[in-house]
């Protein structure tokens, strides 16, 4: 089977993200062997566990998995990373983190209330249950530190990059001075990212 890339956007976000289509664009460009999810993830937590787990499920054991996760998806990606492991997957499972919310549980009470998807205009609500469903997701720092990149960069005006800095301290990093919450000039990374993650052409 070939190696599967998830990709896994952040808060109010969709696959319809600049760097979520960049992601696209690379891969097609560059045609290379693997298939590329890019799931456009359910509002509450546990429907986002529900939605990784019933894909991914059959891939476990049986063929590499790449994850990319930005921002609120590197929280989300750090977890799904250690649910592999823990279910034994024996493959790959290789992350990259950009600009990840490390504890978002812990700044997400001054945002309770009504919330907008950036892209697709869907109103929803955010409620302490799902600030509570989120803490459930909190894993510790990867047990295979080489199979994680962190990417960051100091000018991040939503997260303090120091966190993430921290908690995968352990981890390849790459810090850039500057940027943004975004990560600017992403596109001129992704030849790195997918050296990490040891995708090939076909």
């Amino acid at each position: 089977m070939k190696p599967l890339l998830v990709y896994l956007h952040g808060l109010n976000s969709s696959s319809q993200s600049r760097k979520a289509i960049q992601t696209t664009e690379y891969v097609q460009d560059n045609q290379l062997d693997l298939e590329l999810w890019i799931p456009d993830l359910p509002v509450f937590p546990s429907d986002i566990v529900q939605c990784l787990q019933s894909h991914l499920k059959k891939s476990l054991n049986l063929r590499d998995i790449y994850i990319i996760g930005s921002s609120l998806g590197g929280f989300l990606g750090t977890w799904l990373q250690s649910w592999l492991l823990d279910n034994g997957h024996s493959q790959k499972a290789r992350l990259v983190l950009i600009n990840p919310a490390v504890v978002p549980h812990e700044r997400f009470e001054e945002f309770l209330g009504p919330q907008k998807n950036f892209h697709t205009g869907a109103d929803w609500v955010m409620t302490e249950e799902y600030v509570e469903q989120l803490l459930l997701l909190e894993v510790d720092p990867p047990a295979s530190p080489e199979n994680t990149l962190l990417m960051v960069q100091t000018g991040d005006e939503t997260l303090d990059y120091r966190m993430a800095v921290e908690k995968y301290q352990q981890c390849k990093s790459i810090i850039q001075p500057g940027g943004s919450h975004a990560f600017d000039h992403f596109e001129k990374m992704l030849p790195e990212v997918f050296d990490f993650l040891g995708a090939c052409r076909t």
